[in-house]
């Protein structure tokens, strides 16, 4: 089969398309990704997929100006979609989602493609509200997920990069240059960073030191990452610091406290590996990140902190009650965390091809019968 994975170059849609990208190339298949990638190529040539861009972008202002733009890229994407796939001639398409998945798919549906849609935050965006009323199939990372759709959708989870393996913490600690018998607190803001959080967690580090005795694991994004350096150097606290980490397994090993954003993927990792966490939902995602991170905060393992009320002294207070719970194992989490998300996505999409010879095979059947009478 030939399959063709449209998605954004963000961590949260890509990740969890390449995961399904090479379960389905174990199994044989063709594979080709159509979207808009930006700074998100690397991942797809590190593991030799054919790619194309189609330099849409997103909607950043209701300007007229640059709702026109808008509408001017995302037709001319949508008109590059059609041409890719009429030259590749897909036998099923995925989309995961982003601003670069949406001309691919629109493209498809006129095509008449089957096409299956992965929705990986509990709250669908509107592209996918409106794509999910003309795609084959729609699948869901969260059993939420399910009340805004209202065709029938299925429960898949969301792939992630690892799975979950008993590693030698020591080698690790060693490996990172950290020390063993110390609190570590894994700082990230997403594949991207985020400002907000490196700024606030290095001032809020600085009065911490007087009541824990920790060390860090921070992924602080491309932009940060030298700045934070000589922070932490003056600051004198143990740390490993990363513009990017491939294997974010490592960390969530060292983690006794996890200081993160609330993407999908995100979500899904921190209930795999159970572990404590303060979420700081990005703002300016229409509210995603936010219905994500509340599907965790069921108990107190689990504490949400607006951006709006994000200060040092609030993040020092919930670091601490963190700390000093006695959480019993299991605590504070949903078990959300499906294992083999990816070959569930796999399967799903092999079915629509499947479903389309079906549906050939009884249409010819029915012209059949009817010549016959």
């Amino acid at each position: 089969m030939k399959i063709v994975l449209a998605t954004g170059g963000t961590g949260g849609h890509l990740f969890p398309a390449l995961e399904v990208a090479k379960v389905l190339r174990k199994k044989g298949h063709e594979l080709f990704f159509l979207g808009s990638f930006g700074l998100g190529t690397n991942p797809i040539e590190q593991n030799g997929f054919i790619f194309r861009e189609l330099n849409a972008r997103g909607l950043n202002s209701l300007k007229i100006n640059h709702l026109f733009s808008f509408l001017v890229r995302m037709l001319r994407a949508t008109f590059r979609s059609w041409n890719y796939l009429k030259k590749i001639k897909p036998d099923a398409i995925a989309g995961f989602g982003g601003y670069g998945a949406f001309p691919v798919i629109l493209a498809a549906i006129f095509l008449r493609y089957p096409i299956l849609i992965h929705e990986q935050n509990v709250v669908p965006g509107r592209a996918n509200r409106v794509l999910a009323h003309f795609v084959w199939k729609i699948a869901v990372s969260f059993q939420q997920s399910r009340f805004y759709f209202r065709r029938q959708t299925i429960l898949t989870g969301c792939p992630t990069r690892f799975l979950k393996t008993d590693f030698d913490k020591k080698e690790i600690l060693k490996n990172f240059s950290l020390e063993e018998n110390k609190t570590t607190i894994l700082v990230f803001g997403g594949s991207q960073g985020s400002q907000r959080i490196n700024e606030t967690f290095i001032q809020t580090a600085e009065g911490l030191r007087k009541d824990l005795n920790f060390q860090v694991v921070h992924i602080a994004g491309q932009r940060d990452t030298a700045s934070l350096r000589e922070e932490y150097l003056k600051l004198k606290i143990p740390f490993a610091l990363f513009s990017f980490l491939e294997h974010m397994e490592y960390a969530y090993t060292l983690a006794d406290l996890v200081i993160s954003r609330a993407g999908a993927s995100t979500i899904t990792e921190i209930d795999m590996f159970q572990k404590p966490a303060i979420l700081i939902p990005y703002p300016y995602a229409h509210g995603h990140q936010r219905e994500n991170a509340l599907v965790l905060t069921q108990t107190q393992s689990v504490q949400l902190i607006e951006e709006k009320d994000l200060t040092t002294e609030k993040l020092k207070e919930k670091i601490l009650f963190l700390v000093k719970m006695e959480k019993k194992d299991g605590e504070g989490y949903n078990n959300i965390y499906i294992s083999d998300a990816a070959e569930r996505l796999a399967s799903e999409i092999e079915n629509c091809q499947r479903k389309r010879i079906c549906e050939r095979h009884g249409k010819n059947n029915r012209f059949v019968s009817s010549r016959n009478v």
